[in-house]
């Protein structure tokens, strides 16, 4: 994962093979947020705090993302969702990693194995960042970048977590599903605020108005698997 010596990074069009993802990778490994920034045209924003999920967004388009908002993996030719991945300088894990929109309503016909979250995490692209919050975005840097599947005993937890989350929700205990439920996956509010509201089944059977929730990866499954990079790359140039 050696960085290239050629500073000029144009934004791209959707890779059309892993080889040319992992060139365009590599092109941004040890660079920072700001360089990269630079390097598109991107303005950057006043401060991180200023700045929620302009990484995220950057990323997109350095590395030719184009599913957009669409509930279908980043990189759509590739099967491939992007996620990156803030992590402090010991390379802990600093928060959940959102995952999808969890939908509330027509949701009779929705198992695991046809939904956004199925589609998002049986391939994903994890670009680890270093997130410090005391740090600008001209100090942050790109750390590495590292592929990841969920094998068979993954894929039954994620499923266990999917069913017992929705079956909550389709018998009307949305309102009682926290932070705790789920192994792998959690499900929470999303959103900046509580004005923007859903329709879901409330526990009496009829609508009621909720806050939109969302699907995130819980931090220590995302520790587990930054750990397992670190093994395999315990020379990469960080």
């Amino acid at each position: 994962m050696n960085i290239s010596g050629e500073n000029a990074i144009k934004t791209q069009n959707e890779p059309q093979s892993f080889e040319t993802l992992i060139e365009r990778l590599n092109l941004i490994v040890g660079k920072s947020i700001t360089e990269l920034a630079k390097s598109v045209n991107v303005d950057v924003p006043i401060s991180p705090l200023h700045g929620k999920g302009f990484v995220g967004e950057l990323l997109e388009i350095l590395l030719g993302a184009a599913a957009k908002n669409q509930s279908i993996p980043d990189f759509p030719k590739l099967g491939l969702e992007l996620k990156s991945i803030p992590v402090d300088s010991e390379f802990k894990v600093l928060e959940s990693t959102f995952l999808c929109h969890a939908p509330l309503s027509n949701i009779r016909n929705l198992t695991f194995e046809n939904s956004s979250v199925y589609a998002k995490i049986k391939r994903v692209l994890f670009v680890i960042v270093n997130g410090q919050r005391d740090l600008g975005f001209e100090h942050r840097r790109v750390l590495g970048y590292f592929f990841y599947s969920p094998g068979k005993e993954e894929l039954d937890t994620l499923k266990q977590d999917f069913n017992e989350l929705y079956e909550m929700v389709k018998t009307g205990l949305v309102e009682d599903i926290n932070a705790r439920f789920g192994h792998i996956i959690q499900m929470r509010p999303k959103g900046a605020n509580g004005k923007a509201l859903t329709e879901c089944t409330g526990p009496d059977g009829k609508i009621i108005k909720t806050r939109p929730r969302g699907f995130y990866i819980r931090r220590k499954h995302t520790q587990k698997l930054v750990d397992n990079f670190l093994k395999n790359y315990p020379k990469a140039p960080f």
